[in-house]
């Protein structure tokens, strides 16, 4: 029997040891990637260094502000849920409905701005006259927004089908596509930094010209390393999440405690991505890294203005010896 449309389990109350132990989950999530987010959009406004005004910085904020809303409100609204769950609390069924439609608003976002960063870098290693000559500021931030307008315009659906039936599309169709591309542009981008390797090998390290496009040729290779890590982190939350609402759903001589913790397994794994998400620029890119030490230190960065001066030249290198290198 087909139970797509409606919880099986709706009038079993959870085990209020799983609500408890759920709610704390979420407030630890809600910690982590409040902070961790924050951090990612203050080092990017701050931008200590000089050196994170760009296009591909910008979709990184997005992300981070879409990640920020799950710690700020997703993961508070699911504490208190299943907190009031665990008390059997008469405003549970209220607090549901307030928990749901941010959610899906965040988490349509993330996923929307992983696809942007992915793409991306896509354009940028294998059409470089094209990403040079028509990304700019303006047209990220513009990007940026539209990507908050998919994301509240889908997830008002939700009234419309309740929250099984969306919960089922969203995994079939956001979720789904986001996987997609990922691997589509991530693919694409390996087979284009191997010709470049074979391309670029040949040169000797005996002008600035060719030592300035192997230089591009390293930044890009990280930027691009950070995003697959992020691709494997994606797999690893949201397709066991899509196996839990594939569960819910279809699974109809599940035991209902099973089935509960399914629920709240698919929440969590959904709200940890966005939790690890920042890690992967601290981590893996060089700029963010140093920008998050200055901030952290509340240092100043020394040679600020020497630094801007040799961004902004090298930034001028780079791009002229890209376009040379294609045209």
């Amino acid at each position: 029997m087909s139970l797509i449309g409606e919880y099986p389990c709706t009038n079993v109350t959870p085990p209020t040891a799983l609500s408890f132990t759920t709610a704390s989950i979420s407030i630890f999530i809600s910690l982590i990637a409040t902070l961790g987010n924050f951090l990612v959009l203050l080092t990017i406004i701050v931008d200590p260094n000089k050196n994170l005004r760009s296009p591909f910085t910008y979709f990184v904020a997005n992300l981070a502000f879409a990640d920020l809303n799950v710690g700020l409100v997703v993961a508070p609204l699911s504490a208190i849920y299943h907190v009031s769950e665990g008390l059997k609390s008469p405003l549970h069924d209220k607090i549901g409905n307030y928990l749901y439609f941010p959610y899906f608003i965040a988490c349509t976002a993330s996923l929307l701005s992983l696809i942007i960063l992915a793409t991306d870098r896509f354009v940028a290693v294998t059409y470089p006259i094209v990403y040079v000559t028509w990304l700019d500021g303006m047209k990220s931030l513009a990007i940026s927004a539209a990507v908050w307008i998919v994301s509240v315009a889908m997830s008002l659906i939700y009234f419309t089908v309740g929250l099984n039936i969306y919960r089922f599309v969203f995994a079939n169709t956001v979720i789904a596509v986001t996987f997609a591309v990922l691997l589509f542009t991530h693919l694409k981008v390996v087979r284009s930094f191997r010709a470049q390797v074979l391309q670029w090998d040949r040169l000797h390290d005996t002008s600035k010209e060719n030592t300035a496009k192997k230089r591009a040729l390293k930044w890009e290779k990280k930027m691009v390393k950070a995003l697959v890590i992020v691709l494997g982190i994606f797999l690893g939350c949201f397709l066991p999440s899509c196996v839990c609402i594939y569960v819910i759903n279809l699974c109809s001589k599940c035991n209902c405690v099973f089935i509960h913790c399914i629920r709240d397994a698919q929440l969590l794994l959904v709200m940890i991505n966005s939790g690890v998400n920042p890690l992967v620029y601290a981590c893996r890119l060089q700029n963010f890294r140093e920008a998050f030490k200055i901030i952290l230190s509340c240092k100043r960065s020394k040679g600020q203005l020497e630094t801007t001066s040799d961004n902004n030249e090298r930034a001028t290198v780079t791009v002229t010896t890209a376009i040379k290198s294609y045209s």
